[in-house]
C-alpha cells in the first residue's frame, strides 16, 4: 500500500470527533458537470473483469471519491444498485478489493463516499431485509467484519502516515456498522466491534476521542442493559476516569435516565461529591485510577490540540437542555464552572495551553447559552476567568492575547445573537469581577460594541446599570470615582452615537423611547444640572467631560429633523442649576427659551416643510449651550438671531445675510457640533439664500492666508472662537481621542488627495511639483533655523565676549583671565536674560504665524463645505454658476494643496448635479427668472481669463470643467446661435494662446473639442439634445 501525503489533514488528532472532519464534502462542482449528466450504468457487476468493466468501475470509483457531493451521491446510488443486483462473488469482490480497501485512502472525499455505499449495503445485508441470509449466505457479519480489519491492517515496516491511514480506515469502516443500525439484532455483533475500537484506543491515543465518539454514537441503539454493560467494560479497563469516559457517561444517562451507573468512578460526572476528581481529569493533569483500580494498566496522554474534545459539546448539551428557571440546574452550572473552569483551566498554576483551552469552552458556552438558555450565561463571568481575560487582553505581547480578544468578540457576537444578554453580560463585565473602565483596561472597544445593541426596551435599564456603578463612590473606589465618572460619560455618549436610527415617529408612536435623546438628555443633564444623588458631588473637571462629550454627541446624532426636535426638547429640559448666571444672562436665557418655544411649535405646522422654523429652533439651542458654557458671543449670537428671526417674519430683506454670518461665526470654531448644525441649519435655507448672503461666503475664499487674513476674517471673534481646544482639560483620554479622531475625519475626508476625475493618485506631473515645493519650503525652513541659530550665536558671544570653537582663527586673542566682580556677574546674567527674551519672542511671533495661517485654511475649508451644500440643492440658478469664479480663484490663490483639490472637487460635484437636474427636468430655461445668456456667456470669459493666470495642471482641469459646466447649460436646448457663441468664445481664448497673449495648456482646448465631438456623436445617433454625458466629455467633468 503506498504512501499517502494527506491523511493527517483529514483525520484530525486527540480531542476530536471524525464527523467535525467532513466539512470539505461539499465543494461545488469543478467542471459545471450536473449530477443528473453523469449518465451512470446499474446494471449488476460482472464476476470477472474485462476491458469495459474495468472502465465502467474506475468511473463509479472516481465520482464516489469526489469532493463534490452531487457526485459522490450518484455514483454511490449507482454503485449500490448495481451491487444488490449483481451476485454474491461480485458483491464479496468489490467488498474485498475495493470498498473496503478504499477507507484507508485519503484521497479527496474516499473515506466519505466510500462509508456511504459501506453503510447502505451492511444495512441491507444485517439489517430488516437480511439479504445475508436469503439472498447471500455466504456473506456473514463474521465475515464482512473480518475483511475490514484484513484491509485496514498494515503489515510490515510501513511508514507512520500510511499506518494512520489504515487506523482511520478501520475507525471509519466501524462506524459504518455502527450508521447501519445493525449491531444490536445480534448479542455476538456489539462485542466484537467495541473490542475492535477499544484496541485502538488503547494502542493509539491519537485516536481514542474518535473511537470514544463512535461508542457514543451507539448508545441510542443499544439499549439500557446493553449500556450497563459497556460501561462496566469501560470502567473495568480504566477508560472511564478519561475524558472519553466521561462524555460516554453524560450520553449514556441523557439516553436512559434510569441507566445504573458502576460505582467506579462515578455514578454521574455532574455530582459535585465528584467535580474535584472530574476537574483533574479534564484539566488532562490527572494520574490514572488508584485505591481499588490499581491493578487497571494507566491511560495514555495524548497530545495537546487547540481542538475540543467532544465532552465538552456533551457537557453543554446537558445544561443547555434545562429549564434555565430550575434553581437546582443553575447552581449545578455555577458549581461545575468554578471547580473545573475557574479553579481548575484559569488557577494559578494552569498553564497557558490550559487557559487558552478555557478561553474556548467560556466562548463555545457562551455561544451555546446565548442560542438556547440565555439566563445562564452569568455564571460563566467568574473571577479568575475574568481576571486572566482582561490581563491578556490588555497587551499584545501576552501569549493568549488572540484567544482572550477572541473571547470578548464572542461576547458581541452572542448578544448580537440574543439581545436579552446584554444587560446580564453588561452586569458581569462591569461588576463584581469586571471593572468599570473595562474598555480602558484592556484596550479594546468591547463595551463600546456592546453598547450598540441597546433596543427602545432596554435602553433605560441600561443607562441606569451604567449610572448606578458612579453614582456613590465606595470606600475603595474614592479614589477612582472621579475617572469612573467621566467612564460613564463616555459609555452614555456611545450610547447615543451608536443607537440605531429609529423611523420617523407617528401619531401612535409617541411613547416609544428615543434611545439617543435620552443619551443627550443625560449628558445635559450632568453638564449643567445638580445632581443631589451623586456623592461626592460632580466635580467641575466632570461637568467639562460631560458638557465636551454633549458637543460631541451632538454633531454626531444630528441627522434629521427629528433630532433638531428633540435636541430643542432637551435644551428645554435642561435646568441649568449648577451654571452660576448673571441677571442679564438669566434675562437673555429666558428669552431665548420662549422664542425657541415659539419657533418648535411653529415647526411642527403642516405648512413649514421646508424645516426652517425648527432650524432657527435647533440655532437658539445651541445658542442656549454656549450661553451655559460661558462663551462670550453667546449673547451677541443671541442677539443676531433675534433680529433674524423679526426680520423673517416680516419677511424684511438682510434676513439671509444675518443668517450667513451666525452660521460663518459657528463653523468658524474647531467643533463638530457647531460644524454639524451650521452645516444642517444652511442646507435647510439654502432656497432662501440671497447674492448679498452668497457674496459673504465668497468673501473668506479669497482672504490671504496670513496675519493680515486672519485679522480680516476673526476681526469681530474673540480667539478662543478659533482656537483648537485643549485636550489637557478632557476628562477621559479615550474619548479625546474619539473627538480628535472625528475632527480629523471630518476634515481629512474633505482634503484627500483626489483628482478632478475622482482618481485616488494624482498625475506624476502633480506629484514632481508636489514634491519640489515640499522640498523647497522644507529647504527655507531649514536655512531659516539655521539663520535663527547663528544669530543666537552671535547674540550670546557679544554677551559673554567669546566666540565658537570654529572661529578660533578669526577670533582675537585674550589674555584677560581675571575673575568677575559681583556686580559683572549681575550685569551680564541681566543682559543673558534679555537675549533669551529676544529669543523666546521671535518663536512665539513665528507660532502666531503658522496658528494664523492654519486657521484662515481651516475657514476656508468649512467655507467651501456650505457652498458644496448651496451647490447641491440649486444647480440651475445663475448665482450658483457665479460661485465658479471665486472657487477657481481659491484654487489658484491657496497654498494649501487640500484647498485645491477640495474647490476642484466641489466644482466636479456641481457638474454631476447640474447633468442630473438637465436631464430630469421639464422646465425650459426661458421659464427661469434668473436665466441671462449674456451673463452666462459673460461668465465663461471670466473663466477663461482665470484659467490664464495659472498654467499648472491641477489648476487648468478645475477650470476647463468650470468652463464646459457653463457651456453645457448654454446649449442645453439646442440653441444654434449659442452653440457658435461658446464654440467663438474658446476660439477667441485659443488665438490669444497662439499670439502669446494668454498661457493656458492644451488639455484645456482638448477637453472642448472632446466635448464637442461628444455632442455630435450624441446627435447623430439621436440621443437628444442633452449635449452632455457622450463619450466626448474630457474625464467625465461635465
Amino acid at each position: 500500500m503506498g504512501k499517502r501525503k494527506r491523511g493527517t489533514n483529514k483525520a484530525g488528532t486527540n480531542g476530536s470527533h471524525p464527523t467535525q472532519k467532513r466539512a470539505k464534502i461539499d465543494q461545488p462542482l469543478q467542471n459545471g458537470t450536473e449530477a443528473t449528466s453523469l449518465d451512470l450504468e446499474k446494471s449488476p457487476f460482472t464476476e470477472t473483469l474485462d476491458g469495459e468493466a474495468r472502465r465502467r468501475e474506475a468511473k463509479v470509483y472516481e465520482l464516489l471519491g469526489s469532493a463534490d457531493s452531487d457526485e459522490r451521491i450518484a455514483s454511490a446510488d449507482a454503485l449500490i444498485t448495481g451491487l444488490l443486483a449483481s451476485s454474491e462473488t461480485a458483491l464479496e469482490r468489490h467488498l474485498d478489493h475495493r470498498l473496503f480497501r478504499g477507507l484507508a485512502s485519503s484521497r479527496n472525499a474516499s473515506r466519505v463516499g466510500f462509508s456511504l455505499v459501506i453503510t447502505e449495503l451492511l444495512n441491507q445485508l444485517f439489517g430488516s431485509k437480511d439479504l445475508a441470509k436469503s439472498k447471500y449466505p455466504g456473506l456473514t457479519f463474521d465475515k464482512v467484519l473480518n475483511i475490514l480489519v484484513e484491509k485496514t491492517t498494515s503489515s510490515g515496516h510501513v511508514p507512520g502516515q500510511e499506518e494512520r491511514d489504515c487506523y482511520f480506515g478501520r475507525l471509519f469502516g466501524l462506524q459504518c456498522f455502527v450508521e447501519s443500525k445493525v449491531l444490536f439484532d445480534d448479542e455476538t455483533r456489539w462485542p466484537k466491534v467495541l473490542e475492535l475500537l477499544l484496541e485502538m484506543a488503547d494502542k493509539k491515543v491519537w485516536i481514542r476521542s474518535h473511537s470514544a465518539w463512535v461508542i457514543v454514537e451507539s448508545l441510542p441503539q443499544m439499549g439500557q442493559d446493553r449500556a450497563e454493560e459497556t460501561l462496566q467494560q469501560l470502567s473495568d479497563i480504566g477508560l472511564g476516569k478519561t475524558a472519553e469516559g466521561i462524555g460516554i457517561w453524560m450520553k449514556a444517562r441523557s439516553c436512559y435516565p434510569g441507566l445504573k451507573t458502576p460505582a467506579k468512578p462515578w455514578n454521574d460526572p455532574m455530582s459535585p461529591g465528584v467535580l474535584p476528581e472530574v476537574a483533574r481529569v479534564l484539566k488532562d493533569n490527572v494520574a490514572q485510577d488508584n485505591g481499588d483500580d490499581a491493578a487497571i494498566t494507566k491511560a495514555k496522554q495524548g497530545g495537546w490540540t487547540a481542538q475540543l474534545h467532544f465532552v465538552w459539546d456533551l457537557i453543554l448539551a446537558t445544561f443547555v437542555g434545562q429549564d434555565a428557571g430550575e434553581k437546582g440546574r443553575k447552581d449545578q452550572l455555577k458549581l461545575f464552572w468554578t471547580t473545573v473552569i475557574d479553579d481548575g483551566l484559569f488557577s494559578k498554576n494552569a498553564s497557558d495551553a490550559q487557559k487558552f483551552r478555557g478561553f474556548v469552552i467560556f466562548q463555545k458556552f457562551l455561544q451555546g447559552f446565548a442560542t438556547d438558555n440565555p439566563k445562564l450565561a452569568r455564571e460563566l463571568f467568574t473571577r479568575n476567568l475574568m481576571k486572566c481575560l482582561m490581563n491578556q487582553a490588555a497587551k499584545e505581547d501576552r501569549y493568549l492575547h488572540r484567544a482572550a480578544l477572541k473571547s470578548l468578540q464572542s461576547m458581541e457576537k452572542a448578544v448580537q445573537a440574543s439581545p436579552e444578554l446584554l444587560l446580564p453580560v453588561l452586569k458581569e463585565v462591569l461588576g463584581k469581577h469586571g471593572v468599570y473602565d473595562f474598555d480602558q483596561r484592556t484596550n479594546t472597544k468591547t463595551i463600546e460594541n456592546l453598547l450598540q445593541w441597546v433596543t427602545p426596551d432596554d435602553a433605560k435599564t441600561v443607562l441606569k446599570l451604567l449610572r448606578d456603578s458612579v453614582i456613590i463612590a465606595k470606600d475603595n473606589e474614592s479614589s477612582d470615582i472621579e475617572k469612573f465618572r467621566q467612564v460613564y460619560a463616555g459609555y452614555v455618549s456611545k450610547l447615543a452615537t451608536q443607537a440605531k436610527q429609529v423611523p420617523e415617529a407617528s401619531d401612535n408612536d409617541d411613547d416609544a423611547i428615543n434611545i439617543a435623546e435620552l443619551s443627550v438628555k443625560e449628558l445635559a443633564a450632568c453638564a449643567y444640572s445638580t445632581q443631589p444623588q451623586f456623592k461626592p458631588d460632580l466635580s467641575d473637571k466632570s461637568r467639562e467631560a460631560f458638557r465636551r462629550l454633549l458637543a460631541h454627541t451632538i454633531g454626531k446624532v444630528m441627522q434629521r429633523r427629528d433630532d433638531a426636535e428633540y435636541l430643542c426638547n432637551v435644551v428645554i429640559s435642561v435646568e441649568p442649576t449648577a451654571v452660576s448666571m448673571s441677571e442679564e444672562i438669566n434675562a437673555e436665557q429666558a428669552s431665548a427659551l420662549k422664542a425657541m418655544r415659539k419657533w418648535l411649535k411653529a415647526g411642527k405646522k403642516s405648512d413649514d416643510k421646508s424645516g426652517a422654523s425648527t432650524g432657527l429652533a435647533l440655532l437658539y439651542a445651541i445658542a442656549i449651550l454656549q450661553l451655559y458654557d460661558g462663551a462670550p458671543d453667546a449673547i451677541s449670537i443671541l442677539q443676531d438671531l433675534e433680529r433674524c428671526s423679526e426680520k423673517m417674519k416680516s419677511k424684511e430683506s438682510g434676513s439671509s445675510e444675518l443668517l450667513v454670518e451666525i452660521l460663518l461665526s459657528l463653523v468658524s470654531r474647531q467643533s463638530p457640533m457647531m460644524r454639524r448644525i451650521g452645516e444642517r441649519v444652511f442646507e435647510i435655507f439654502t432656497s432662501q439664500i440671497s447674492a448679498e448672503a452668497l457674496n459673504l461666503l465668497i468673501e473668506p475664499l479669497v482672504a490671504e492666508e496670513n496675519e493680515k487674513g486672519y485679522q480680516a476674517l476673526f476681526e469681530n471673534l474673540d480667539d478662543e472662537d478659533v482656537e483648537m481646544d485643549d485636550a489637557e482639560d478632557s476628562g477621559s483620554d479615550e474619548e479625546v481621542d474619539d473627538v480628535e479622531e472625528d475632527e480629523m475625519s471630518e476634515i481629512g475626508s474633505d482634503v484627500e488627495f483626489v483628482t478632478l476625475n475622482g482618481e485616488e493618485a494624482a498625475d506624476d506631473e502633480d506629484e514632481n511639483e508636489d514634491e519640489d515645493s515640499d522640498e523647497d519650503e522644507d529647504n527655507e525652513q531649514d536655512d531659516a533655523n539655521a539663520k535663527e541659530l547663528a544669530d543666537l550665536d552671535d547674540a550670546l558671544a557679544k554677551v559673554l565676549g567669546s566666540h565658537r570653537l570654529d572661529k578660533d582663527k578669526e577670533a582675537e586673542s585674550s589674555d584677560n583671565d581675571s575673575d568677575m566682580t559681583d556686580s559683572e556677574m549681575i550685569a551680564l546674567d541681566e543682559k543673558l536674560v534679555e537675549v533669551f527674551k529676544q529669543r523666546v519672542k521671535k518663536t512665539g511671533k513665528k507660532k502666531e504665524k503658522k496658528d494664523a495661517k492654519e486657521s484662515v485654511i481651516m475657514f476656508k475649508h468649512r467655507v467651501l463645505d456650505l457652498i458644496a451644500l448651496y451647490l447641491k440643492h440649486e444647480v440651475t440658478g445663475l448665482q450658483s454658476f457665479l460661485l465658479l469664479p471665486p472657487l477657481l480663484e481659491l484654487a489658484r490663490t491657496t497654498t494649501a494643496k487640500p484647498l485645491v483639490n477640495k474647490a476642484a472637487a466641489v466644482i466636479d460635484s456641481f457638474a454631476k448635479a447640474a447633468k442630473k437636474a438637465r436631464s430630469t427636468s421639464t422646465i425650459s430655461k426661458d421659464d427661469s427668472d434668473d436665466y441671462d445668456p449674456t451673463a452666462m456667456l459673460a461668465l465663461m470669459d471670466d473663466i477663461h481669463a482665470e484659467a490664464a493666470k495659472d498654467p499648472s495642471h491641477a489648476f487648468v482641469r478645475a477650470a476647463s470643467a468650470a468652463s464646459l459646466l457653463v457651456a453645457s447649460s448654454l446649449v442645453a436646448d439646442d440653441d444654434e446661435d449659442l452653440v457658435d457663441y461658446v464654440n467663438q468664445g474658446y476660439a477667441t481664448t485659443f488665438a490669444r494662446c497662439q499670439r502669446g497673449e494668454a498661457k493656458i495648456p492644451g488639455l484645456f482646448f482638448t477637453d472642448w473639442i472632446n466635448w464637442g465631438m461628444g455632442r455630435a456623436a450624441n446627435a447623430n445617433a439621436g440621443a437628444g439634445s442633452g449635449g452632455v454625458g457622450g463619450t466626448g466629455e474630457a474625464g467625465g467633468q461635465v
